[in-house]
């Protein structure tokens, strides 16, 4: 009885104890609000500066919030260097804007918000699913801002045309539009194509596809290890011409192929989305983001938007999804100052003031789950939902690679199991070099 009682006592104590405590720290929030202290911060990336800060000036002066960005956009070709040499001479941004494709780069530079300060369930319960890439170990590498989904553009006059009354939702559709949809002249050049697959250098996204085709096809393409190491899973039951990886590529390479009934698309052919623009292509895959680029360049195109087709009878749907987060600096002197602006610039209060600067989905699910009138932004938004994205090293590397994979089997320097093996070998190289 008397431990019973002692033990009563200890947690009536322990509660007392964080009462007070909390009281206290209360008090001394709303003490340090009320002074109408400013907190200031600065923050690097590639996003345009005109649009970055229409958002932040209209959203901090809407909401009477007494914070600043001083934000500095940067060049993507030289946005690591720059980084690095502020850091190393106490110049250095307290956050950046930062892509899923750097995360793997920047992640020792990154402060890691712990989950005792963002639970790791209120971030999946928050942010759509390749949100989770942001997430380690310990915590939360950056709170993520918006999602750019790989979307499927489609010609309405080319579809009319043909009497296919609806856009293909599975990939095997795609192939039989092809009888339906192609025309060449007499001496078999093609004139209007169906889809731009099977090369790389004239295929806009072309590497992004393709990750969009390893995913579902169920290779994630990097994994984690038992200690927390990342190692390319490419090779992944690739040994055999019915691995998913190889089938995968397979019918990527099968569109730029002359023999093979879906022969759609060769290198000697524009660019991808100009051929799109132009009336000439009738199925382009482009990000969200890319809409007003094919607008503008044919304000008197007749296209709609989609989803990107799945494999058929796939029981998860999925796309490509370039992502945007925002990060804490290590060599930040004002971590929690920043933790404080970047959380209040990713909430759902936020996204009215940027979402028709930026024109692409937030990554928010509670934002994303809110009808849209726009049919376009409802597309864009069920496409954000269905996401994802994996811890590309280093995308300059990456896309050589991908390039080479496509390549050396088109043109037959190798097998589609030996160029499938190489670009496993040279993704596991530039892992271990990060």
């Amino acid at each position: 009885m008397k431990n019973s009682k002692l033990f009563q006592y200890v947690v009536m104590g322990i509660f007392i104890f964080f009462l007070i405590l909390g009281a206290i720290l209360f008090s001394t929030y709303r003490s340090s609000t009320s002074t109408a202290n400013m907190i200031d911060i600065t923050m690097w990336g590639t996003l345009p500066d005109d649009e970055l800060n229409a958002f932040t000036t209209r959203y901090f002066s809407d909401r009477d919030l007494k914070y600043t960005v001083d934000y500095v956009e940067r060049e993507p070709s030289t946005f690591d260097r720059d980084l690095v040499e502020a850091i190393a001479s106490g110049n250095g941004p307290d956050a950046i804007v930062l892509p899923e494709d750097l995360i793997v780069r920047y992640s020792n530079k990154i402060y890691t918000i712990p989950y005792a300060v963002l639970p790791e369930l209120t971030f999946k319960q928050t942010f759509v699913q390749e949100g989770e890439l942001y997430l380690n170990a310990t915590g939360t590498l950056a709170l993520p801002f918006s999602v750019d989904p790989l979307v499927m553009y489609w010609n309405r006059d080319i579809f009319n045309n043909a009497s296919v009354t609806r856009p293909p939702a599975t990939w095997a559709e795609i192939n039989s539009l092809t009888s339906k949809i192609i025309k060449k002249d007499q001496a078999k050049n093609i004139l209007t194509s169906v889809v731009a697959l099977g090369e790389f250098s004239n295929v806009t996204n072309a590497k992004d596809i393709l990750s969009t085709l390893f995913v579902q096809a169920g290779n994630p393409i990097v994994k984690y290890d038992s200690v927390d190491a990342i190692f390319s899973s490419v090779l992944k039951e690739s040994g055999t011409m019915s691995s998913p990886t190889a089938l995968a590529l397979q019918f990527y390479t099968n569109f730029s192929n002359p023999i093979r009934p879906e022969y759609s698309w060769n290198r000697a052919m524009p660019n991808s989305i100009d051929a799109f623009a132009n009336g000439d292509l009738a199925v382009y895959f482009g990000f969200a983001s890319e809409f007003l680029t094919v607008k503008n360049k044919n304000p008197n195109l007749n296209f709609d938007v989609a989803l990107l087709p799945q494999i058929q009878g796939a029981k998860v749907y999925s796309t490509f999804g370039n992502m945007l987060g925002f990060a804490i600096m290590k060599s930040s002197t004002n971590a929690a100052g920043a933790y404080s602006v970047i959380s209040s610039l990713i909430s759902a209060e936020a996204v009215p003031f940027w979402k028709d600067i930026f024109n692409i989905p937030s990554a928010r699910r509670d934002v994303l789950s809110v009808a849209e009138k726009s049919a376009i932004k409802t597309v864009f938004n069920q496409s954000a939902v269905i996401s994802k994205g994996w811890l590309d090293p280093n995308s300059t590397e990456t896309s050589k690679i991908f390039r080479e994979m496509v390549e050396s089997y088109t043109t037959g320097r190798s097998s589609i199991e030996d160029a499938i093996s190489i670009a496993s070998d040279r993704l596991e190289a530039v892992l271990n070099s990060k």
